[in-house]
């Protein structure tokens, strides 16, 4: 199909992007060209909604404007790394964060937005929370939230985690420089990951 067709669709269908992905500074350095993959968005019409430093509570504030307003068709959420690493001064109890991204994600189903769920990348520590002990386990078993709830609500899901992980639950440094966010490599096997999903993700339910 041209594009000139792809956009007819598009507004025909109501819809503006293929998906919108929103999240913290890993999905903010997707699409720069240093760090990332910006082509990767360009080339399938997805829009990136990165907001460095922030937690699943401060997304939810911006996740009528940042998503919802730009008529995507699908959705995809990747939040909780910042929640663990305690950003907002505070400990977020994994229930919690999984809370919070069930509200986005019914927020967007709500308005037959598709939504996928993403894992929580691997981590051992943070850089700029030292005082984090073990978030690696703490990602783990906010992932098997993350899932049931994807699984519970019939939304897609994006296993980043067990692709990038290593034997000791962190994001090795073949796939990271500073041991959180992922290089171009780890995203490449992201693409690869979520690609298929929002190509193949059935329509959900009004």
């Amino acid at each position: 199909m041209c594009a000139c067709g792809k956009e007819q669709a598009q507004e025909e269908d109501g819809f503006k992007y293929e998906a919108v992905f929103i999240g913290d500074s890993i999905t903010a350095n997707w699409i720069r060209e240093d760090r990332g993959h910006p082509e990767f968005f360009n080339s399938h019409n997805f829009l990136g909604m990165g907001y460095s430093g922030k937690t699943t509570a401060y997304l939810k504030s911006l996740f009528q404007l940042s998503v919802i307003d730009k008529h995507p068709r699908q959705a995809v959420i990747l939040a909780g790394t910042n929640d663990v690493a305690q950003n907002d001064g505070r400990y977020v109890p994994i229930e919690e964060i999984r809370d919070n991204i069930a509200w986005m994600a019914a927020a967007a189903a709500e308005k037959g937005i598709r939504v996928v769920l993403c894992s929580v990348t691997p981590s051992k520590g943070f850089s700029w929370s030292t005082s984090v002990s073990h978030p690696e386990k703490i990602i783990i078993e906010l992932n098997k939230l993350i899932k049931a709830l994807a699984l519970e609500k019939g939304y897609g899901y994006a296993d980043y985690h067990s692709a990038l992980t290593d034997a000791e639950g962190g994001l090795p440094s073949s796939y990271s420089s500073d041991g959180t966010h992922p290089n171009k490599a780890a995203y490449t096997i992201m693409e690869d990951i979520i690609l298929p999903i929002l190509q193949e993700l059935p329509v959900q339910d009004k």
